[in-house]
């Protein structure tokens, strides 16, 4: 007979959840999980597991694999929207295929203890006496109910478990397109990660990652913010034309082939962040808008969300409290952490809406290498 029950379900089996369900299961939880897809799969991304992220998968004994797999790009670049350049060494972050890097996150979670279903589709809560109590789910063909103490919500940006909890936010100001195509024959070869915030994409941008081991090819992608793009006479791609076309950072694309097709997703800033807890639920990643302003580093983000998930999910486990008040504990752990950055990074995103003023910026990074090393990750 099919099993029912667990002590976590974590939904979504991107970083996020992954993380989240090792570090459980490591711990000895009995841990379920689950995503709609069948991996390897594709995930419109710039393909970037951030320095932020690194120690983690250090600790889940996973950081080699994703290098062997990967990338370690020498430097990351930016420039402003007047070409002021400004540049970090790299601490132990890599570029590697989505569709790859996360199929290695989500093997080594099995690895560490957790049952994984692929194909299953997760479209509601189950919720008693005002807690939720585990998923309703269809897997295999059938309809199921799926009982636990604490659901993890690592759904990505369109999260199902947040929109039914009612924490599901969706601010234009504060949501970004993305999207990214892969070329060949960038000229001269990219090695290092360049994010250009071009005048044609303020505030958004757009982000060159290289990945040698792969055909030599770049990941293209962009960030435009869904209110400017929106009222924007161009679509995604002619505006990424435009750029490689007129912009100095575009011209080592120029004679570059796309190989592959454009996607496009929704990226929730947290700038728009709240609250991410419920009695028995936690969110993770996209889910909770665990995306960094500015630079848009998700990756990075959902895994260290899941570090302080996994850690309230042991103390709620370890003590019977799966209140809301018990989940709180989630709230006290990522805001001492992530919060200060966070609100950093928004008010740089608040600033890049002014060329001028994210020129000024720029300009007062370049004369300050410490604060600039802290940009990357130092």
């Amino acid at each position: 007979m099919m099993r029912r029950e667990w002590e976590v379900i974590v939904v979504g089996a991107g970083p996020g959840g992954s993380t989240a369900a090792a570090r459980l299961a490591a711990e000895g939880v009995e841990v379920l999980l689950v995503d709609k897809e069948r991996f390897p799969r594709e995930k419109p991304c710039s393909d970037i597991y951030g320095p932020f992220g690194a120690r983690t998968y250090e600790e889940l004994g996973v950081y080699e694999r994703l290098l062997e797999a990967g990338y370690r790009y020498p430097s990351v670049v930016l420039t402003s929207p007047d070409y002021t350049a400004i540049s970090g060494p790299n601490h132990k972050g890599l570029t590697c295929p989505r569709r790859i890097g996360d199929n290695i996150l989500k093997e080594n979670a099995a690895r560490l203890g957790a049952e994984v279903w692929e194909e299953c589709w997760v479209h509601d809560l189950v919720v008693e006496d005002g807690r939720v109590r585990g998923v309703k789910a269809k897997y295999q063909g059938e309809f199921l109910e799926l009982r636990s103490k604490i659901v993890i919500g690592a759904d990505g940006s369109h999260s199902w478990v947040a929109k039914r909890l009612g924490l599901f936010r969706d601010d234009y100001e504060q949501v970004y397109l993305a999207g990214r195509a892969y070329f060949k024959g960038c000229n001269p070869p990219l090695r290092d990660v360049e994010v250009h915030y071009d005048p044609g994409f303020t505030p958004g941008f757009v982000c060159l990652s290289p990945h040698p081991g792969y055909g030599d090819v770049v990941n293209m992608g962009v960030g435009i913010q869904m209110k400017l793009y929106v009222d924007s006479q161009l679509n995604a791609e002619e505006m990424v034309a435009r750029f490689v076309a007129e912009s100095p950072h575009g011209e080592k694309m120029r004679g570059a082939t796309q190989v592959s097709r454009w996607m496009g997703w929704r990226v929730p800033s947290a700038g728009q962040i709240g609250r991410n807890h419920a009695a028995g639920a936690l969110l993770v990643g996209d889910a909770g808008s665990f995306v960094e302003p500015f630079i848009l580093e998700g990756v990075a983000s959902a895994v260290r969300s899941a570090n302080y998930a996994a850690r309230t999910a042991l103390e709620a486990l370890r003590d019977g409290d799966f209140s809301e008040e018990s989940m709180a504990r989630y709230a006290e752990k990522w805001e001492a952490k992530m919060l200060p950055q966070l609100r950093a990074l928004q008010g740089i995103a608040v600033t890049a809406a002014d060329p001028k003023a994210l020129n000024r910026t720029f300009q007062a990074l370049k004369e300050d290498p410490e604060a600039v090393s802290r940009v990357f990750g130092g």
